[in-house]
């Protein structure tokens, strides 16, 4: 882990591309990241955000309880890049068409130790653990490194709704204060199943 670590904090300040960080990725041997003494202590069957390195990148491992997922949101204020280290990540691609009131749900694509997800600019997705047993742990390489969720959508798929988060969110969640949305906004579209 240091190593890739490392790599990264060469790159300086220097206006990064998501080249870049894939060159770093693919310059290590990514099922083998020793990532063990960064979780100690942590309890796996929770939630947890554990951070490696925050510039010239934000870097975290993240613990991801069995069948946790992260509300579906869109990636509006940075980009990077998903590793899984143990377990699968399961990513679920959407498309938003707000003049037609749609949300447009694409087939999920499940990711084992050592594959790479993308997060572009604006992408809108759900991340999941789908085990019902085991713990999932994954790296976060993320840009810039300060970044917050003002104006990033999230969703609800199920109840149709959608909100929009403020500069007081700190966590993507349908549980934060009232305080933390500009809007929220129900029966606000359709799904569609893109198959």
């Amino acid at each position: 882990m240091n190593n890739l670590l490392d790599i990264l904090k060469k790159r300086g300040t220097k206006q990064p591309e998501p080249q870049d960080i894939k060159n770093a990725l693919a310059s290590v041997e990514l099922t083998k990241l020793p990532y063990e003494e960064y979780i100690k202590g942590h309890d796996l069957g929770k939630y947890n955000r554990i951070k490696l390195m925050e510039e010239p990148y934000q870097v975290f491992i993240m613990t991801w309880p069995p069948q946790f997922l992260l509300p579906i949101h869109q990636h509006k204020n940075f980009w990077g890049y998903v590793v899984p280290l143990q377990g699968i990540v399961a990513e679920t691609l959407y498309g938003f068409a707000p003049r037609k009131k749609k949300v447009f749900l694409h087939p999920t694509k499940t990711f084992k130790p050592g594959e790479i997800i993308y997060e572009p600019y604006n992408v809108i997705h759900k991340l999941q653990n789908t085990s019902p047993l085991d713990p999932t742990i994954s790296l976060h390489i993320y840009y810039p490194p300060t970044y917050n969720y003002n104006g990033t959508m999230i969703f609800d798929a199920q109840n149709r709704r959608m909100a929009v988060l403020n500069e007081k969110a700190e966590i993507l969640s349908w549980d934060l204060p009232a305080d933390h949305y500009d809007s929220v906004t129900e029966n606000a579209y359709d799904v569609e199943k893109l198959w």
